[in-house]
C-alpha cells in the first residue's frame, strides 16, 4: 500500500492515511486476536490504525503498535491512532485522532 498517495492533510501539517485497519472484534473471539491481526495489518503497510472504546480491546492494540515499533518494523511517528468515545452529549461518537508519539 502506497501510504503517499492515499493521506490526508491535518491542520498541524502531518498527514493521515485515509485507509484504516478497523479493530472490533466479536465479544466471542479472544482479544488477543486484536493483537494479532494489529501486527499484520502493520506488517502488510497498514499505518493508520482505528479503534473504539467500547471494543475494549485497546490494550492488546496498543501492545501490538508498541512491538512493531520494538522489532523495528515502523517508527512511532509513522503510527496514527484514531479511536471513538461514546455516548456524547450528542448520542454521536467523538473522533480522537493523533499520531502515536
Amino acid at each position: 500500500m502506497n501510504s503517499k498517495c492515499h493521506r490526508v492533510e491535518l491542520n498541524d501539517g502531518h498527514f493521515i492515511p485515509v485507509l484504516g485497519f478497523g479493530t472490533a472484534i466479536p465479544s466471542e473471539v479472544s482479544k488477543s486476536k486484536a493483537t494479532e491481526a494489529t501486527k499484520i495489518a502493520i506488517d502488510a503497510g497498514f499505518r493508520h490504525i482505528d479503534s473504539a472504546h467500547m471494543y475494549q480491546n485497546e490494550e492488546e492494540v496498543g501492545l501490538a503498535i508498541r512491538s512493531k515499533i520494538e522489532d523495528g518494523t515502523v517508527k512511532r511517528e509513522d503510527i496514527f491512532y484514531t479511536s471513538k468515545d461514546w455516548p456524547s452529549p450528542l448520542g454521536c461518537p467523538t473522533l480522537t485522532a493523533g499520531s502515536w508519539r
